[in-house]
């Protein structure tokens, strides 16, 4: 049977050798922005997201099965609480209601409308990471990333849409 013997050289990370050359990243990661960007970028996720429900709504009407119409009810339905999570967020920090308008979608094929969601997905992954790394408002941090992984996995189920959607 094996025992555990604990070595002779053992590390301690308080140890001036160790550490000398450790730097400690200072917050936030990419560097704060100043409250007014911030708010631009919530009120910008309100936009995005508000045309996110009306575009997965469109593109719902041209699913071919099941599994696309479960996975994309399932996106919208996520959007719709995005857009209403992200309000209440420019509420507290405002006191006002945001204004938005949504842009009609505009959807010619249903192959290429899968790749423009699953494109834009991605690209809302790096803005929302981006803003949780820009300030240190835990509110804001949290709410960016609890966001930001159902984006991921919104990308992960357009991916397996579009790649099991055969090309015409």
């Amino acid at each position: 049977m094996f025992q555990y013997q604990a070595s002779e050289k053992t590390f301690n990370c308080f140890d001036s050798k160790f550490c000398d050359n450790v730097q400690i990243p200072s917050l936030p990661l990419k560097g704060p922005k100043p409250f007014d960007q911030i708010l631009h970028c919530i009120h910008k996720a309100i936009e995005d997201e508000a045309n996110a429900v009306d575009y997965y709504r469109h593109l719902l009407k041209d699913a071919p099965n099941k599994l696309h119409c479960e996975f994309l009810q399932q996106i919208c339905d996520n959007e719709l609480e995005h857009l209403h999570i992200f309000i209440k967020l420019y509420i507290y920090y405002t006191d006002c209601e945001p204004k938005y308008c949504v842009t009609p979608a505009c959807i010619k094929c249903y192959r290429e409308g899968l790749l423009k969601a699953l494109t834009d997905e991605l690209a809302t992954v790096t803005l929302y990471r981006n803003v949780q790394l820009s300030t240190m408002d835990q509110v804001i941090i949290d709410t960016f990333y609890m966001v930001m992984i159902d984006e991921q996995s919104h990308a992960t189920m357009l991916s397996t849409l579009f790649n099991n959607f055969p090309c015409k």
